[in-house]
């Protein structure tokens, strides 16, 4: 049995939660038992649909070492109950060193790790957003384990590190994309708290650049900003939004350009090779957003918490790729090169003890 440590809410971005029920997915395919736990019951709706079982703790998700005496009553419930969990699997900012300790006293535990700011007393940690200090190297899809311990390595911990354990839904590995529609993609994030996408389409349906274009929003399911998208959408036939979708990659397949915020979104970009724009609105997604940018996959402008006219930098990158047909090719083809779509699957054999 494989359990998801996991929280969704309008503090913790929605990508936690589900780049645990990619991996899921991909353990359920190979006939592995799989059950989150949550601190509280928000975006649950995403778990019943996909047919995962899940417990609410009632804790604190802002408080993990609080909810270990809660922990502990499940793994004696589950032991009573003769079941074995074969990997807990973390994701959450919030994990300290003290938590994951006293976790993998009880069972193997798995840190996905997206900062790489400390060691962890954990089995293994998914280290899958590159660095700057590493290079765009070739894919080995082999699981690293060190021979050192410094400030980032335990000894004793198996490294999954590289684009290629990127975890994407099946729908992205890669496929012949066809022609593509003089359309942007946009999306900015389950909240976009700094209301990038509104500001953008008052900028870019001002663009002659962009008169035949159309602009496809994905709206986050906690975007304070939908009356306003909402009403843009009223004011200009172009621009479409679209909520709660379960087909993203036909519009990144579809779809000229696009923009976005810095994630996992923009590894599922890269495996349909659509040239892009991205920004950061949060710490973590800094170095990722970078790292794409020097890759050559995609134009990073900045941080929107700093960027006063983020939306204008966006455009204005947006009608250089419009105007520069090679631009474009270049870019798709170095997207193509970085991200193959099967990382959850490598990420499940390895849960599951098949290795890889």
């Amino acid at each position: 049995m494989i359990v998801f440590r996991a929280d969704a809410n309008e503090t913790v971005a929605t990508g936690h939660l589900m780049r645990c029920m990619t991996i899921a997915e991909a353990c359920r395919e190979k006939d592995a038992e799989c059950e989150f736990w949550l601190a509280e019951d928000r975006e649950t709706g995403r778990l019943r649909e996909a047919g995962f079982p899940y417990r609410i703790l009632g804790s604190h998700w802002d408080d993990l070492e609080g909810e270990l005496p809660l922990l502990q009553k499940q793994f004696d419930e589950l032991e009573a109950q003769g079941k074995k969990i074969s990997y807990l699997v973390v994701d959450s900012y919030q994990a300290t060193s003290g938590y994951l300790g006293r976790l993998r006293e009880r069972v193997p535990v798995l840190y996905i790790d997206d900062m790489r700011e400390q060691s962890y007393p954990v089995s293994a940690v998914l280290q899958y957003i590159p660095s700057t200090e590493e290079k765009p190297a070739k894919q080995t899809h082999r699981i690293q384990k060190t021979d050192k311990t410094d400030k980032t390595e335990n000894a004793d911990t198996i490294y999954l590190r590289g684009l290629s354990y990127a975890p994407l839904r099946k729908e992205f590995v890669k496929t012949h994309c066809g022609k593509r529609e003089k359309s942007i993609l946009i999306t900015t994030g389950g909240t976009d708290t700094y209301h990038v996408a509104g500001r953008l389409l008052r900028e870019c349906v001002k663009q002659d650049t962009f008169r035949e274009y159309r602009f496809h929003v994905i709206v986050g399911s906690m975007n304070s900003h939908e009356a306003d998208l909402q009403e843009l959408a009223g004011q200009d036939a172009r621009i479409c939004l679209h909520k709660n979708i379960s087909n993203m990659s036909d519009y990144m397949r579809s779809c000229k350009l696009a923009v976005s915020a810095s994630g996992t979104t923009l590894l599922e970009l890269c495996a349909c090779a659509i040239p892009t724009v991205c920004f950061s609105f949060a710490d973590n997604q800094v170095e990722f957003a970078s790292c794409m940018d020097r890759y050559g996959a995609m134009r990073y402008v900045g941080d929107a918490r700093e960027k006063a006219d983020i939306e204008q930098l966006i455009c204005a990158q947006l009608v250089k790729l419009a105007e520069e047909e090679e631009l474009q090719k270049k870019q798709s083809a170095r997207m193509e090169t970085l991200v193959d779509g099967k990382g959850a699957e490598r990420i499940a054999d390895f849960l599951i003890g098949k290795g890889l």
